[in-house]
């Protein structure tokens, strides 16, 4: 009775900052949590090969206790029916943050199982974002974030980042634990939020959270929320017990970094080390753009193992001079399934894997793939030879004409229309007085399907009247139709590839790939609609 007298007492002190906001006042008791001027730090690098450090001694910090009651079993039958998709996905992403994290918490000081807390917030996924704006890993808010020392900018969201979220949120358990001393109740109020779980144990006299659960005193998710971390830790620790013995996983992160006094540009500087620029992000996730620009006086880069001085070499060329934000685009390309391939194909001709695949296709892993399906692939096509970037529509943007000139091409079957950043088959067929139906018609765009800045698309031919405003009335005038010489159209055939339609046209190579806008030649489709530029006189 002494023990629970003084937890009233240290409940009735302490108002701490929670993960959701729950509209009270928040205070800070001294040594269990961020400071104004605290400040969050990196992990100088990390390797598989890296000595683990000391474990947490304490029995009660070491493992967090398992029940299983029928909440449990409820979450397990969901993860094995009709959530096993999505657990699937969280298991193929958890080996990439796995060690790492683990590191951090242990670190800290606190219990390795904190992880699965991840798992059931985010999925392991950066971009996730909940309706209440909660982002990344771990789910911080924004204030909840910048109270515990996460950078959060128009150009740096470091509730992005597997290391500065799983370091506030290590700061965030201390404080919590030291509390309430259950580590059940510190998950509780790290969903509902502190404030709510001190009221309840106030005024229940208990610090049992499943008595508080079986009164029905904490919102509904949170009386969820406890068996759900259990069960997702269950499953994780024991697939194949759970019937998730065939996932593939992705390889676990590993980095070096180096540290710079200037921003630079992330996707110049990947190309100049030959790194495909979403694998670059990956390991830099808090930067929002292009752009890494400096915190203090110094810019620190995450950069795979052993590129130290080639990475610094390509950094100083890499030196933005002006920071802007620059919007990433063009990390993925579209490719359509054929006859014969298979997932590990795929991956192999991009260089990438099944499980990075099926990631960022949502792919579960019994959903057969099926011919003309398409498929996100990474674009492996170099920065300089891609024609539409973000940069490049920044300049573009000064200049109506040329942005004409870029964006639309006449031919004799009709206009094909470059897609820019913010366009959609609704401003498009406005632009054009034409209907949405009419444009997925003439490009056979299924309902749902994302359009890609740069990707090509047919829209009306321009002998109708009701075509007289905007860029097509620019468009009349830049291409007189007297003028111009007729351009051949080739539908491509089975077995035809590039080189053999030049040779048959003798028309060079390169003109046919920059007349129509072909990054990567491998994914001629038969069927596809090629413009055969004139042949140059002598």
């Amino acid at each position: 009775m002494r023990r629970l007298y003084t937890l009233v007492l240290v409940l009735a002190m302490m108002a701490g900052c929670a993960h959701k906001n729950d509209g009270a006042s928040t205070k800070q008791i001294p040594g269990t949590g961020p400071t104004s001027e605290s400040e969050i730090k990196d992990i100088s690098s990390f390797r598989l090969s890296d000595p683990e450090g000391p474990k947490v001694v304490d029995q009660e910090l070491e493992t967090i206790p398992t029940e299983v009651n029928p909440l449990v079993e409820k979450w397990i039958a969901y993860f094995q029916g009709r959530g096993r998709p999505h657990m699937e996905r969280y298991l193929a992403r958890s080996t990439r943050y796995e060690k790492l994290m683990k590191k951090v918490l242990r670190d800290n000081g606190l219990p390795e199982d904190l992880f699965y807390i991840a798992l059931i917030e985010s999925g392991f996924s950066s971009h996730a974002t909940s309706h209440a704006s909660a982002v990344g890993y771990w789910q911080f808010i924004r204030g909840t974030g910048k109270r515990y020392g996460l950078e959060i900018t128009p150009f740096v969201d470091e509730r992005r980042d597997p290391v500065f979220a799983t370091q506030a949120a290590a700061e965030y358990f201390k404080g919590l634990y030291s509390v309430f001393g259950s580590w059940y109740l510190a998950m509780a109020s790290y969903n509902v939020g502190e404030n709510r779980v001190k009221r309840e144990v106030m005024n229940h006299y208990t610090r049992d959270f499943w008595e508080l659960a079986r009164k029905k005193r904490l919102p509904k998710e949170t009386i969820n929320y406890v068996p759900k971390f259990i069960a997702a830790k269950m499953i994780a620790k024991e697939p194949d017990k759970y019937g998730f013995g065939e996932i593939d996983y992705l390889p676990p992160i590993e980095f070096d970094h180096i540290t710079l006094t200037k921003a630079v540009n992330l996707r110049a500087m990947a190309d100049k080390l030959s790194l495909n620029y979403e694998d670059f992000k990956a390991l830099n996730p808090r930067f929002k753009g292009e752009v890494a620009t400096l915190k203090g006086s110094d810019l620190v880069l995450r950069i795979p193992p052993g590129m130290t001085e080639t990475a610094v070499v390509a950094a100083n060329e890499s030196v933005v001079e002006s920071v802007q934000f620059i919007a990433d685009s063009g990390d993925t390309t579209s490719y359509r399934v054929r006859r014969g391939d298979t997932l590990s194909t795929i991956a192999r001709r991009y260089r990438t894997t099944v499980a990075y695949l099926r990631d960022l296709n949502d792919l579960p892993r019994r959903k057969p793939m099926k011919v003309g399906m398409r498929l996100y692939v990474p674009d492996r096509t170099p920065v300089k030879d891609r024609p539409t970037t973000a940069g490049s529509l920044a300049k573009r943007s000064k200049n109506a004409d040329s942005v004409v000139k870029n964006t639309v091409s006449v031919s004799a079957d009709g206009r094909h229309y470059i897609v820019q950043s913010g366009d959609s088959l609704y401003t498009i067929a406005r632009k054009y007085s034409t209907s949405v139906s009419e444009l997925q018609r003439l490009n056979n765009i299924k309902r749902g399907r994302v359009l890609k800045v740069g990707m090509k698309i047919i829209v009306p031919n321009p002998d109708s009247t009701s075509m007289t405003r905007g860029v097509a009335s620019s468009v009349a005038k830049a291409t007189p139709v007297k003028s111009a010489p007729k351009q051949r159209v080739h539908v491509v055939r089975r077995g035809e590839n590039l080189s053999v339609i030049a040779a048959r046209y003798n028309v060079p190579l390169t003109d046919i790939k920059q007349k129509n806008n072909i990054r990567n030649a491998s994914t001629l489709l038969v069927g596809t609609r090629i413009l055969i530029p004139p042949v140059a006189s002598n």
